[in-house]
């Protein structure tokens, strides 16, 4: 697993249409997905795209940096098992998972 570190919020990576539709419909607000990416894990998701999705450890840190009101409403997305995938240097897709990933 590998971590992705951002020294600010600012957006890491753009938004295909398919990921803002995606982003859209399942309420996953861009905000979120940049934390994901942020404090997340990275997962090999094949074809040379990585899949994030944040870990309890993660959320630790996001706490530590944040403050528990912020990370708790962003830990919603965690226990609803948020991930998102970025290839080729664009987030392409931003879902929930039916368990959480390893």
């Amino acid at each position: 697993m590998q971590r992705a570190y951002a020294t600010t919020m600012e957006q890491a990576y753009p938004f295909t249409r398919h990921a803002h539709q995606r982003s859209a419909e399942r309420s996953i607000p861009p905000l979120i997905v940049e934390a994901i990416i942020t404090y997340g894990h990275s997962f090999d998701a094949g074809d040379g795209a990585r899949k994030y999705a944040l870990t309890k450890e993660g959320m630790a840190e996001l706490r530590r940096f944040t403050g528990r009101p912020i990370a708790n409403a962003i830990d919603t997305y965690r226990r609803r098992n948020a991930y998102v995938v970025v290839a080729r240097g664009a987030i392409v897709t931003v879902a929930f998972a039916s368990k959480p990933l390893h």
